[in-house]
């Protein structure tokens, strides 16, 4: 009788030997590209960022060069008895370098990178209505800039620039709508700090007020009863008592379309700007003397101009800066300004000027100004200012203030 062959192998013997054979090359190669996709995603964020890419990409190194040195060392052994063990080495540091290599350029090449959140934002309008406060002259409609939630075209936060006077002062607020992630609303109602010379700002907040606003956001109200002034959380001083001690009122607001996240500011342009000053040694200077630069909306952002006439005999400059979108009443930030040079030698002159001249700095005149009239988002407006207080140091030979008139035209 003839012997029967031997029985085949089982046919998850040679799986399980090819995961064996698999699985060293597996692991350093994935391990690698773990490390490399950190690295790259740490580039990808920027900024100090980039020195924890740096960090993770020495710590490759480091591991690339000790399993190398783990391949040499076996391959040293006598006899060859570590010819096996530097081979799996030097395969190892090869598929770690290989990953760590792929799973970096895997980042910009897959964009997998970090994309920052896309906040839409465009122009607004708000107004308030405060009940018992005869010290508050409100607007009719002022400013505001609505922002979206992160990745999505709800409101998800409103800021009214311009709400009315409260005791003289600008009053502004920061509302908040309740949007995914954040259960409640809330306002922040505050005086604007700019004329208060480091006093405390009176806030008053509101969470969870009643609101009514349409699908989005884009418009609404919220209303809200008896908010208590805020105390200083770390002085601890009680409020002034010239502010309002509560607030109850509605504030409403009405956000226009959405700006387009790529939007770009037009170029800048020329403007005439004319400025006349009362009571001093002033000269204006006519024709396109300054130029406008615009906002990504079309408004015009700022006006500036280096030499729109002599005072005293040297050059001034100006600047204001609308914000944009500047209405009329808005209160803009205006800075006329000269700069000193050095005097002659042997000139007669105080010291306090001296040192300021000297020093080469500039004589500053800062202050707030309210709008009197503008047009067409800003190309022309015309504001007049008194006592215009100078920053900084009094120098005796220059005005202590300026009173007069500016206005402009752009793109003319």
């Amino acid at each position: 009788m003839d012997e029967l062959p031997p029985p085949p192998p089982p046919a998850s013997i040679p799986r399980k030997r090819a995961w064996l054979w698999l699985l060293p090359a597996v692991v350093p190669l994935a391990f690698g590209g773990f490390l490399g996709y950190q690295a790259g995603y740490q580039q990808s964020l920027g900024g100090f960022n980039t020195l924890g890419a740096a960090y993770i990409g020495f710590i490759i190194g480091a591991l690339v060069v000790i399993v190398g040195l783990v391949g040499v060392g076996n391959a040293l052994r006598p006899a060859g008895r570590g010819r096996v063990a530097s081979r799996y080495a030097f395969a190892a540091a090869g598929l770690l370098a290989a990953g760590a290599a792929g799973g970096y350029a895997a980042v910009p090449l897959l964009d997998v990178g970090y994309h920052p959140p896309v906040v839409l934002g465009a122009r607004g309008e708000a107004s308030i209505t405060l009940e018992g406060v005869p010290t508050f002259e409100p607007r009719t409609s002022g400013r505001a800039d609505c922002w979206s939630v992160a990745d999505g075209p709800e409101v998800g936060e409103v800021v009214a620039l311009s709400l009315g006077q409260l005791n003289g002062h600008l009053l502004r607020a920061d509302i908040f709508l309740p949007v995914q992630g954040r259960a409640q609303g809330s306002i922040t109602l505050f005086v604007d700090a700019a004329h208060l010379e480091g006093a405390i700002v009176p806030r008053w907040e509101v969470m969870d007020p009643e609101i009514d606003s349409s699908p989005g956001g884009t418009t609404g109200s919220m209303s809200f009863a008896e908010v208590a002034i805020l105390e200083d959380p770390e002085l601890l001083a009680p409020p002034d008592p010239s502010w309002p001690a509560t607030l109850s009122g509605q504030i409403r607001w009405a956000c226009d379309p959405w700006l387009a996240p790529d939007a770009t500011a037009p170029p800048a342009t020329a403007a005439h700007i004319s400025l006349d000053l009362a009571g001093v040694d002033w000269s204006a200077t006519t024709g396109p003397v300054g130029s406008c630069e615009f906002e990504s909306d079309g408004s015009v952002w700022t006006v500036t101009g280096d030499q729109v006439g002599l005072l005293q005999g040297k050059p001034m400059s100006v600047s204001v800066d609308l914000g944009g979108d500047p209405r009329r009443g808005d209160e803009v930030f205006l800075m006329l300004g000269v700069q000193v040079v050095a005097p002659s030698q042997g000139a007669s002159i105080p010291l306090a000027a001296l040192v300021a001249a000297t020093s080469g700095r500039a004589i500053s005149w800062v202050e707030l100004v309210t709008i009197e009239e503008i047009a067409d988002g800003g190309l022309s407006g015309r504001l007049s200012f008194s006592d215009l207080p100078n920053e900084g140091t009094q120098v005796p030979t220059w005005p202590a203030t300026l009173s007069g008139e500016l206005s402009w035209v752009c793109g003319q």
